[in-house]
C-alpha cells in the first residue's frame, strides 16, 4: 500500500510540474547524482578557496 501512495504521489508531483511549467517531461539520467555529488564537491572547494584554504588533490579515494 505504502509503494502505491509513494508512486502515485510521484505521478501527481510530476504531472503538477508538468502542468504549471508548460515543459515535456524529461528524465534526469541515469548519472544524475554523481554529477550532483561531484558538483556539491566542486562547490565546497571553491567556498574553501574563498575562505583562504589551500586544495590540494589527493590519490586517495573515499567510498
Amino acid at each position: 500500500m505504502k509503494g502505491r501512495i509513494a508512486s502515485a504521489h510521484l505521478l501527481l508531483t510530476i504531472t503538477y510540474n508538468i502542468l504549471k511549467t508548460g515543459e515535456p517531461y524529461h528524465e534526469l539520467g541515469s548519472n544524475y547524482l554523481e554529477e550532483k555529488q561531484n558538483n556539491k564537491e566542486l562547490k565546497m572547494i571553491e567556498y574553501l578557496k574563498k575562505k583562504g584554504y589551500t586544495i590540494a588533490p589527493s590519490e586517495q579515494q573515499t567510498a
